[in-house]
């Protein structure tokens, strides 16, 4: 067996074990009330701040990789996947929404490599965003304050601020009139 291999192997049973903790400390979250979820997640999480409302089966894969603004509001099932090889993050602002089945992909493979090699970029969600159910946002997206993403979208480039956007690609729809 080579070295290469015996490296590729160590890195995957590292990875299964990392994972399987993971599971545990998810299923233990899970049967907590809501605000004693979000005490506990609180020493995980990058950041996290006041007021953070976490439901029921929310998976966070690098918890230390997360961080959540003041007021935020994460509906059940929602997953984020930030990236651990080039440690891309994903920064939630304040008051912002996100909808039952969210995904955030800070991390993904490069489709023009022969070996798929990892790829990441950051993820930005912007002050009073509201991501919509079963939203998709992909690598290095930066979501603009007071936009909304509407259900079902993938989201693979910037959304300006307070720009509604929906589809596969996600595009502008329309533009938000926000009363100050």
């Amino acid at each position: 067996m080579s070295d290469i291999t015996a490296s590729l192997r160590s890195k995957r049973l590292l990875n299964g074990l990392y994972i399987w903790f993971l599971h545990l400390l998810h299923l233990v979250t899970d049967l907590l009330p809501a605000p004693l979820r979000g005490l506990a997640w609180r020493p995980l999480l990058g950041a996290c701040g006041h007021g953070v409302m976490i439901d029921h089966r929310v998976y966070f894969k690098y918890p230390w990789l997360i961080q959540l603004g003041n007021d935020v509001s994460i509906n059940r099932g929602a997953e984020f996947y930030p990236g651990m090889v080039h440690r891309a993050r994903i920064q939630v602002g304040d008051r912002v929404r996100i909808a039952p089945n969210v995904r955030l992909h800070a991390a993904g493979h490069d489709p023009r490599d022969s070996q798929l090699a990892d790829r990441s970029a950051t993820i930005v969600i912007e002050d009073d965003a509201w991501l919509g159910a079963s939203a998709i946002i992909l690598p290095g997206v930066r979501i603009g304050r007071g936009a909304v993403v509407a259900a079902g979208a993938v989201v693979n480039r910037d959304v300006p601020a307070y720009a509604i956007v929906g589809g596969v690609p996600a595009r502008t729809l329309a533009q938000r009139e926000v009363a100050p």
